[in-house]
């Protein structure tokens, strides 16, 4: 072999020997890409789950928040309800008394009267009169309206016909007499009056 064909062999395994190290080289760079992105891939995971938990426990603290309203508020209403039952007892013991004080002086007055009997006809009917009246006022000043029927047209919302009868001289539906006087209370029907009306036809 020539010293020429020496040098050559030379050069070409020198510029072959530096191929393997760069293969090597090679593997090693990916190996360490492919291990940052394993590692962002579970970094981007556990934000994830960390996220999903601060999720989960605000809605927990929510729902207790709710939960704790809506207790109060039942108790609240439970509270509402029982105070309004005990006003309207309180009220209706209210009514009650002022009734009963608008009537007390009536009783008083048909005692007076029960305990002075007179045979004296003229005074007697004078002293249960003035009672009357009494009565008529306690009424009055409590809203109460005696219904006025007799020569009125028949109106079914205020009368209730318990006769009918023919009468030439007056128009039909006409009340000809009041068998028992009806009352309202601040405008309210509270008994219709009984009424006989004509009937022509």
């Amino acid at each position: 072999m020539s010293m020429g064909e020496k040098r050559e062999e030379t050069i070409n395994q020198a510029g072959a020997e530096p191929q393997p190290q760069m293969a090597a080289g090679a593997d090693s760079t990916e190996a360490k890409e492919q291990e940052g992105i394993e590692s962002q891939e579970v970094s981007f995971q556990q934000e994830d789950v960390e996220r999903l938990l601060a999720s989960i426990a605000e809605k927990n603290r929510l729902q207790e928040e709710t939960m704790e309203r809506l207790k109060r508020l039942q108790a609240d209403f439970d509270n509402f309800r029982r105070r309004t039952r005990q006003e309207k007892e309180d009220l209706a013991k209210v009514v009650t008394e002022g009734i009963v004080l608008q009537l007390l002086p009536v009783l008083d007055n048909f005692e007076r009267a029960l305990t002075t009997a007179t045979e004296d006809a003229a005074a007697l009917r004078a002293g249960v009169e003035m009672i009357y009246r009494q009565f008529i006022q306690a009424l009055e000043k409590m809203g109460v309206q005696p219904i006025e029927a007799a020569g009125a047209v028949f109106d079914p919302q205020y009368h209730e016909a318990i006769m009918r009868v023919e009468d030439p001289d007056r128009r039909d539906n006409t009340v000809v007499e009041v068998l028992q006087k009806g009352y309202m209370v601040h405008g309210k029907v509270i008994r219709p009056s009984m009424v006989k009306v004509v009937n022509n036809s």
